[in-house]
């Protein structure tokens, strides 16, 4: 279940943006199906608004919706006077009076919910916001063996320069419920002060692993017809070597 002890990866927004400046790659094709289906358009777990704030700087309406409200709060001050709707809002239940003909959740935002009773939450939402005819892009990274195995003792992943002076290092550990798909990761960031004092601070998170034909059949199941699949963000094929998947559906009713 969605919850907030698995949001606390996302407790520092600052700290996201730092470890997650460019947002490419998937922005290029957000504008390109943003350009094909038009707006208003609703983002699912926007955050600090990586995808939000460029589709809007280029005229579209857009509405974010995201559960963290410090990730909300930081997309609004990036944001400045653009118009954006940012909604604090659980994507498995949120109601809005707007029917959209674009709808999307990327960057693994889908693999946030662990059970399936939330996909299919999330999935109803998502369906009954779709204007007529409109479209629901969803993707999630294709799962792996080395992801998929556990890593429990410590391991240095990667350091970065804060912007302030400080060098970060990022370790963690791992674990895989082989039975639940679900990775468990904890994160430790440290860093030393001015003074050279040394912080640490601890954020876990747990990701649902899908892999393609689960997620065709629940799309299916679902409400939704498959009209696109891709296995890439320049919108090549799903194949054996990809690392993401990526749909694109409409409602499965014709009149809906």
């Amino acid at each position: 279940m969605l919850n907030h002890t698995n949001l606390e990866d996302y407790a520092d927004p600052a700290t996201y943006d730092r470890e997650n400046e460019q947002w490419e790659p998937e922005g290029p094709m957000y504008l390109a199906l943003a350009r094909q289906f038009g707006g208003p358009i609703l983002e699912l777990g926007c955050g600090t608004g990586r995808v939000t704030i460029p589709l809007a700087e280029q005229g579209f309406a857009i509405t974010g919706l995201d559960l963290v409200p410090g990730m909300l709060a930081r997309a609004q001050h990036k944001a400045g006077a653009l118009a954006i709707d940012w909604v604090e809002a659980n994507m498995r239940s949120f109601r809005l009076e707007t029917r959209f003909p674009f709808i999307f959740a990327t960057t693994g935002v889908f693999q946030h919910l662990l059970e399936r009773r939330d996909q299919e939450a999330m999935l109803a939402r998502a369906r009954e916001h779709l204007a007529p005819g409109g479209s629901f892009v969803v993707d999630a990274h294709v799962p792996r063996p080395n992801q998929m195995r556990d890593s429990l003792a410590e391991q240095e992943w990667y350091t970065y320069d804060d912007g302030e002076g400080r060098t970060v290092h990022v370790s963690g550990s791992e674990h895989y419920d082989h039975i639940r798909q679900v990775r468990h990761e904890t994160a430790v960031r440290r860093w030393r002060d001015d003074t050279g004092q040394l912080f640490a601070r601890e954020a876990r998170l747990a990701l649902r692993y899908i892999f393609p034909q689960e997620m065709e059949a629940l799309l299916h199941y679902n409400g939704f017809v498959v009209e696109q699949r891709y296995g890439d963000w320049d919108l090549s094929p799903l194949v054996n070597s990809s690392k993401t998947m990526i749909y694109i559906c409409r409602h499965a009713s014709p009149h809906a």
